[in-house]
This record gives C-alpha cells, sequence and structure tokens, in this order.
C-alpha cells in the first residue's frame, strides 16, 4: 500500500484538553465491552458505556479490538466495535494522520449484513476481500477526488452479484464520522435500522471488513471479523426529540457562536427566532454577508424576537470580502478592538505561498489578498473580567496541507498576532474566547495556533465540547440534500478556562424538537435547515472563584 506518510501531522503539542489517543498496545490489553469477535469466540461482557462521537476515545477504552494487524507498521492498524439500541459504532486508528473524509485512496468499510455469504456479492479477491457483502461504506470516495488523488468525501454503495454499485448519500445510514480534522484515530457510527433501498437493516449478527485501496492501486486490509450485536434493535426514533432548552446556570453568560450562511442571512428573520430560542447574552457571528452595515445589524436586533431579550450593542468587521464577522452582546457595554477593525495579512505573507503554489491554486490567494481576513475583534466586561470576544470564519475546503489547508493556518497566524497586539495595548491581563467557523478539515494547525499560550496564565485556550440536543455527537454542521460530505464538527469555541469555568453547553438545531415545542419558540423542525447548514453552537461561561 502506499504509504500514508505524506499525510503524517506532528500533534505531540496537543492540550490535555483536546483528549489524548490511547496507547494502541493499552486499548488492546482491554478484554471487557460488549459484542463477540470470532476469532476469540464469547468473552464474558460488562456494562455498555455509551458512545460519545467527539473525537476523544475515553469512553473506548473498555471496547475490546475487534480487528487487529499482524504488525503495527501496516497503514491500517486496528479496529474497535461496540453497540446500542439504535448505533453500530466502529472506530478505526491507522500508522499516519490522515482526514477520513480526504486520503490519497479510498477505505472501504465492507458489511455483510445478514452474516451470509450466500447473498450480496464478492468484493475485491478472496485474500483482500469479504464474500457475501450487502453494502459498503467508502470514506474519501475515489470517483470525487479533488488533486493529487486525494478523494473526497464519503458514500455507500449497495453491493450484487457484479460487485460495487453507484454511490449514494451516507445520510441514508445517518453515518457521523469524527475528528474533522486530520487525525491517527477516528469514530463513526452506523444506523442499525436503516431503510436503504436495497440493503436491509443490520442483522443480530455481521461481518466486516476495512479495506484501504490506494490511488496506486495497492490494497491492504485488516482481517474479516464477525460482530454479534448485544443490544437488541429498537427501530423507534433514533434521537429523542428534546421539549426543553438547557438554562444558564447561575452567574454563567451565554455565549453564542453561529455561522449565519451569508445569503440566507439577508432574509433574517428565521436566524432572529432561532438566536432567541437559546437566550444568549453574547452572539458571535460569521459568514455575514458582504453588505452588512450599522443600519442593517441595528434592524436585525431590533426585529421582535432579540428585541424582547434586552438591548443589543453590536461590533462587525471591515474585513472579509462577501463574508464579515459580528460580535453583539444584549444589556452590557461593547467596545470594538482597535486594532482588529480591520484584520489584515502581514506584509508579503500571502506572496509567499502564493509563489509555490501552482496556478490553479493561486487564484485563491489573489481573492484573500483583496478580501483580508473574516474576523474582528470587541472587548467585553464579564462580571469584572476584561474580555476580548473575536469571531472568524476561516478559509473552508481542501485537505492536509493543500493550498486551503496552508491558507487556514496562515489566517489563524495572522488573527493570532492582531489579538495579541490588542491585548498588549490593554494596561492588564485580559481573557479571550474565540468562536467561529475554523474549517478544519484538513491539519489541526490552525486550531492549535489559536489555543497555544493564549491564556491568562500562559497556557492553552480550552475548546469547549458542545454535544447537539437529543444525541451524543459534537457534529456543528450538516448538508443531507448535497450529500457528499458526512456531518462535521466544523464550528468551535475557545475560552480562557483560567478565568472561567464552563458550566454547560450545546450545539442547537430545530430539527431536534418536538413539533410542539418547536411551535411554542415559534419555530418548525425545518427552521434551522432554512437559515443554515451549520448549527448554534452554545458556550456557558462563569467567573472562576
Amino acid at each position: 500500500m502506499r504509504s500514508l506518510s505524506s499525510f503524517r501531522l506532528c500533534r505531540n503539542r496537543r492540550t490535555v484538553r483536546l483528549g489524548a489517543v490511547a496507547a494502541l498496545a493499552a486499548l488492546s490489553a482491554c478484554s471487557s465491552g460488549r459484542g463477540e469477535r470470532t476469532a476469540t469466540g464469547t468473552r464474558p461482557t460488562a456494562a455498555r458505556v455509551p458512545i460519545q462521537l467527539d473525537g476523544h476515545f475515553d469512553d473506548w477504552t473498555r471496547v475490546p479490538v475487534w480487528s487487529q494487524a499482524a504488525a503495527s507498521s501496516e497503514p491500517l492498524r486496528a479496529a474497535w466495535a461496540t453497540d446500542d439500541a439504535q448505533w453500530w459504532y466502529l472506530s478505526f486508528s491507522v500508522r499516519d494522520s490522515v482526514s477520513h473524509s480526504a486520503m490519497p485512496g479510498t477505505l472501504h468499510l465492507l458489511i455483510d449484513a445478514d452474516d451470509r455469504t450466500q447473498t450480496g456479492g464478492m468484493v475485491f479477491d478472496a485474500a483482500l476481500g469479504l464474500a457475501g457483502v450487502d453494502v459498503a461504506l467508502d470514506l474519501s470516495r475515489s470517483d470525487k477526488t479533488q488533486g493529487n488523488d486525494v478523494g473526497a468525501g464519503a458514500a455507500l454503495r449497495t453491493v450484487g452479484p457484479t460487485g460495487l454499485g453507484a454511490s449514494r448519500s451516507a445520510y441514508d445510514l445517518e453515518v457521523v464520522a469524527l475528528p474533522s480534522w486530520s487525525a491517527t484515530r477516528f469514530e463513526l457510527r452506523i444506523a442499525r435500522g436503516g431503510t436503504l433501498d436495497g440493503f436491509a437493516p443490520l442483522g443480530r449478527a455481521v461481518r466486516a471488513r476495512l479495506v484501504f485501496e490506494s490511488t496506486s492501486g495497492a490494497i491492504t486490509a485488516l482481517p474479516a471479523a464477525r460482530y454479534t450485536f448485544a443490544t437488541p434493535l429498537d427501530a423507534r426514533a433514533r434521537t429523542p426529540l428534546v421539549s426543553a432548552i438547557p438554562s444558564t446556570a447561575n452567574g454563567a453568560v451565554r455565549v453564542v457562536q453561529w455561522n449565519v450562511s451569508e445569503g440566507s442571512f439577508r432574509s433574517p428573520a428565521n436566524h432572529a427566532a432561532l438566536l432567541a430560542a437559546v437566550q444568549p447574552d453574547v452572539i458571535l457571528l460569521d459568514e455575514a454577508y458582504a453588505e452588512t452595515s450599522d443600519a442593517t445589524l441595528a434592524e436585525f436586533f431590533a426585529r421582535n424576537e432579540l428585541a424582547a431579550l434586552g438591548r443589543w450593542r453590536f461590533v462587525y468587521s471591515r474585513s472579509g470580502g462577501r463574508q464579515h464577522t459580528v460580535v453583539a452582546t444584549r444589556d452590557r457595554d461593547i467596545r470594538p478592538a482597535a486594532s482588529m477593525v480591520r484584520v489584515e495579512y502581514p506584509a508579503g505573507v500571502l506572496d509567499s505561498v502564493r509563489a509555490i503554489l501552482p496556478a490553479a491554486a493561486q487564484r485563491l490567494f489573489d481573492i484573500e489578498a483583496t478580501a483580508q481576513l473574516s474576523s474582528t475583534g470587541a472587548w467585553i466586561s464579564i462580571d469584572g473580567i476584561e474580555t476580548l470576544f473575536v469571531p472568524l470564519d476561516l478559509q473552508s475546503g481542501g485537505f492536509f496541507r493543500n493550498a486551503q489547508d496552508q491558507l487556514r493556518v496562515l489566517q489563524s497566524r495572522a488573527i493570532r498576532a492582531a489579538l495579541q497586539r490588542e491585548r498588549a495595548s490593554r494596561p492588564t491581563r485580559s481573557a479571550l474566547v474565540i468562536a467561529g467557523d475554523f474549517n478544519a478539515i484538513g491539519s489541526y494547525e490552525s486550531i492549535y495556533t489559536l489555543q497555544q499560550g493564549l491564556d491568562l496564565d500562559g497556557s492553552n485556550l480550552a475548546l469547549s465540547d458542545a454535544s447537539r440536543l437529543g444525541e451524543r455527537s459534537l457534529v456543528t454542521w450538516t448538508d443531507p440534500t448535497v450529500g457528499q460530505f458526512l456531518p462535521s464538527r466544523l464550528d468551535l469555541t475557545l475560552y480562557s478556562d483560567a478565568a472561567f469555568e464552563r458550566t454547560g453547553g450545546f450545539t442547537f438545531s430545530s430539527a431536534d424538537l418536538s413539533p410542539a415545542f418547536a411551535a411554542s419558540l415559534g419555530l418548525t423542525r425545518e427552521t434551522s435547515a432554512h437559515a443554515s447548514d451549520h448549527l448554534i453552537v452554545v458556550t456557558d461561561l462563569r467567573r472562576r472563584r
């Protein structure tokens, strides 16, 4: 198999708050958990630990290895599996850091859903394939390459006697995989009771195999393994509908971040109703359209839903081209960060990277030189702590170390330099909240750049983990209408945990509300989808005592 070393990412300095990936040897030694492996027979099982799709893996430590490579030098190393009444959960580790949505090839999860070799089809050969395959989940699909023979997105393919069929949306089986950025281990879930045409729900037992097919044509695989579900299938709705919004803890301030999806924000009635539903104290918006102004924002915050919460004051960026950022607060003073009204790149920094890019990618940097950075800064006092709030919107798309990924890193470095200059102008140390659409689907470096050493005490900023209401995932973006890319965690909030304790947080979509509760808020379950493909991310912060 072609080496993945060109996609390696050094993350040895990553803060502990993000959850370090446990050593493979330690995970392999764990023998308790749910499910059975045919290689070892039935094992005694412990109480199942619910899996949180968060990319941290601490909840996987009691899950036994399900399939493992013969040598740690193999590009595919190991896989784990567990279940609950609605989902089949899988985790897999690889030798070199990659993004699950953009690899130098395609990772196929081949599934024999009924544990019968006589049905379905044969994929690959007898040595590296699996007989009786009913469906394949392709990660980094090879029919949608995006340069350098790197795949793009995910798809499902049913399988018949002639092999793999046409690609179809992975949303059909509600597939989610995290982390969204480059890593050496991932976790994903698949609906057990899916109704995909030509694909029956997963049976009491399944057989499956992970196979990597590189762009060079080389194929490698983990051993095929059988999995017996420990939990009976519950065919009811997989996500319970929510009938209440979590309240803010005593003394806490609710910080809300949202990518308002540019064009749709020009008709912002849905946006106002959705924001009002979560009762924010501070709002950070990104992707506000190019003509955003004092007048348009004053009109937005004067809408009945938001005006009923209090008096709003706001600051917005003068840079960012067609996508601007906004900071707003109710019933508090707000002051623009003087050095961040317009955030620009250091002179020559774009040219230094542009010169080494292929001609097709240089246009991106030309546009960026005109637009400059979609970020700003605003000062708000939170319980006596002077706090700099920094919204941002980083470059979208791409893969590890390509032009878009390099631009994200340049953007984060320029924003870091600007906010450091602004904080240095203050007579006392100040707290910091950075929130927005990081779009980190390549390297983690753009996030880490805005964490490292920026807290009051010189430590790293904390990353807020905000689970989506009604389910156990950190997904903040979803677009089933397109379906090529799996739901992702793109929108992040970083905060000074030397100054603030996090008392709560969640990710909000009206799709997760019961119809009656949605109606009581002036919403429908479809309101969020009409407003933006990004979800609202909420973080509750309270001054440390």
